[in-house]
């Protein structure tokens, strides 16, 4: 019978030798299995949208001039028309939403309605004219509009303007008169002469007076 000699020491069977074999090639498998997966990642991340942050529209960036222009000219008491000028229409909106917002502080409010008659005059008339006829308004406010529905309007603002002869508001019937003494015309005319004698409040006589003065001949 043969006889079966043991192992030297260090040997190893070749049962052994073919379980080793296999391992460098299912680990390779592995490593080309892992490969591809993060190729695949890879692709499908760079195929993904990127996302977009939110960037402050144009209109937010109008919005934001227009008030510090509105703020600069009642610190400094000294308009830019140069700078109004440069921003023009795109302007208006930003403008007639001031000047119809209610919370809108006052001295705001009152910039906005001149400057809207700068920018936009035959746009803006409409908004002007709406809140100088109304009563709930500040009177600083619509006294503004009496002088910016002449600059947008011109001798066509005659008749709102004499309506508002009569307002309950003095500081809006001075501005009133004054704005009529600048577009001047024998209906003009007229119609300060006849409010002359009726008007109770001195300052608006003198500005009834003064306009009177403006009239052309």
């Amino acid at each position: 019978m043969a006889t079966t000699l043991p192992p030297r020491p260090g040997a190893v069977s070749s049962r052994s030798l073919r379980h080793l074999a296999w391992r460098p090639v299912v680990l390779g498998g592995f490593l080309l299995a892992g490969s591809g997966g993060l190729a695949r990642m890879s692709a499908s991340a760079s195929s993904e949208p990127a996302l977009v942050t939110n960037a402050p529209s144009p209109g937010a960036d109008v919005h934001a001039q227009v008030v510090a222009l509105l703020d600069a000219t009642t610190r400094t008491g000294t308009p830019s028309d140069d700078a109004w000028k440069r921003l023009g229409p795109r302007a208006a909106p930003v403008l007639s939403a001031l000047v119809v917002d209610k919370g809108t502080p006052t001295a705001r409010r009152t910039l906005a309605v001149s400057s809207l008659a700068l920018v936009d005059p035959s746009g803006g008339a409409v908004t002007i004219r709406d809140v100088l006829e109304d009563a709930k308004a500040p009177a600083v406010v619509r006294a503004s509009a009496a002088d910016a529905l002449r600059q947008c309007l011109g001798l066509d603002a005659i008749p709102t303007l004499i309506s508002r002869l009569q307002d309950p508001e003095s500081q809006v019937r001075e501005a009133v008169a004054v704005a009529l003494g600048r577009l001047g015309g024998q209906q003009a005319r007229q119609a300060l002469e006849d409010r002359l004698p009726i008007e109770e409040r001195a300052l608006v006589r003198e500005a009834l007076q003064r306009g009177l003065t403006l009239v052309e001949p």
